[in-house]
């Protein structure tokens, strides 16, 4: 079986995700875009290396800061990890909270492969690029930033090869699960909404007694950050407080709004997106499984 455990950050996803894979002896494999990133430990609140759980994870720290990670990429690594795991273990368990990789994971979720650009729009700074993309592609161009120029330039030389914008391609897909409720179960922690953001205010408080200022400068001192990395709640409010522009009190503040927030649109996404048991806690999801 398949146990596929999410919810929004602060949920105790983690918990629950070592408590099943002692419990069946099994790996765990990540689902969570920012988990991949070495070095990115703190803010994201990854395991740590000294925790005994770090040995059970797959797709951890797989990709350098300063590379870009794409959900197509993750997608097939997850395939791969999970028909070579499935020779081994008879149980997997899944733990993340980023939807669309855990949707792009377990459904039949088809990447339009993108060649190369014949086009290179030089004459073109990135923002003409991005209103191009736009007036093409207005659903595809929400998705990519506009210092992303080589997405940009792909989606519209995609557009001009084939006459048809990706976003209509990808309408098309079915999207339906690509295993049997035999094979795979979503469980998903939806704690009360007081409750779960007063664990996303702590959670930030102890990130920076953990030392979350410090992570973000040796990160900086030594890559040259990939967009993808960059655009990580606590990574980017940090940079902006180092290049003094909010003050530390206010990267707080900011990271917590933005936390919460976020933890607001996944509970949204895994309810619309997924038929999953849902539990309030990670220790009744636990205590079902366990007891």
């Amino acid at each position: 079986m398949i146990y596929v455990i999410m919810g929004p950050t602060a949920s105790g996803k983690s918990n629950a995700a070592h408590a099943l894979a002692k419990h069946f002896n099994c790996p765990i494999i990540n689902a969570d875009a920012f988990q991949i990133y070495k070095s990115m430990d703190i803010g994201t609140n990854k395991v740590s290396k000294d925790d005994e759980n770090y040995s059970r994870y797959y797709l951890l720290d797989i990709v350098e800061p300063n590379e870009s990670y794409s959900v197509m990429e993750y997608q097939s690594a997850f395939r791969k990890t999970l028909e070579d795991l499935q020779k081994k273990y008879q149980d997997i368990v899944v733990c993340g909270g980023t939807g669309l990789y855990i949707r792009a994971a377990t459904y039949d979720y088809e990447f339009l492969k993108e060649e190369e650009a014949d086009e290179t729009f030089d004459d073109l700074s990135n923002e003409e690029l991005h209103s191009l993309l736009e007036k093409l592609d207005e659903k595809e161009a929400e998705k990519i930033h506009q210092n992303n120029r080589k997405r940009m330039i792909r989606a519209i030389n995609l557009i001009n090869k084939s006459g048809v914008s990706k976003s209509s391609l990808l309408d098309k897909q079915e999207h339906k699960p690509i295993f049997t409720n035999k094979e795979i179960t979503y469980l998903f922690i939806n704690p009360d909404r007081e409750a779960l953001y007063t664990n996303i205010n702590n959670r930030v408080e102890e990130m920076f007694n953990n030392g979350l200022v410090e992570e973000v400068k040796g990160l900086l001192n030594k890559y040259e950050l990939s967009l993808t990395a960059t655009q990580g709640i606590g990574y980017k409010e940090v940079i902006s407080y180092l290049n003094n522009e909010i003050t530390l009190e206010e990267c707080k503040e900011l990271i917590k709004k933005r936390t919460r927030n976020y933890a607001k649109r996944q509970v949204t996404f895994f309810k619309h997106q997924f038929v999953c048991q849902e539990y309030k806690s990670y220790q009744e999801l636990v205590d079902n499984y366990l007891l």
